[in-house]
């Protein structure tokens, strides 16, 4: 954080010395820790909460590209199935019969089962 040498931080003591004397310079180092310390807490907090931060704005991105994807791919399936239900309609009304329903179509299979077909 800050840059300071063993040669300055002696200088700044002996002039706090000099300034403050002896009883008090006890007391603001004290304090000048205590704050320190306070900084660092802060400062750790403050990084914490902005790589959570980060990481939460990560998984909110990734979400909504997965949700986009996921809406590109639905119209395309839907588009797709119009598309066949379209052709099977064209195609029926071109043969000018009906389609047979399910239910015909395995009536239809079973009795050719019935008759050995």
């Amino acid at each position: 954080m800050f840059d300071f040498s063993f040669g300055e931080l002696t200088v700044c003591l002996l002039v706090a010395l000099i300034v403050l004397g002896p009883e008090k310079l006890h007391g603001v180092i004290r304090s000048v820790g205590r704050w320190s310390g306070q900084a660092k807490v802060y400062m750790r907090n403050l990084t914490a909460e902005l790589e959570r931060e980060t990481h939460a704005a990560e998984i909110k991105r990734q979400l909504q590209d997965t949700h986009r994807m996921l809406r590109e791919q639905t119209d395309e399936l839907q588009a797709g199935v119009g598309s066949i239900h379209k052709d099977v309609k064209d195609a029926t009304a071109q043969s000018g019969s009906t389609m047979p329903t399910e239910d015909a179509v395995i009536a239809s299979s079973s009795d050719k089962d019935h008759r050995g077909e």
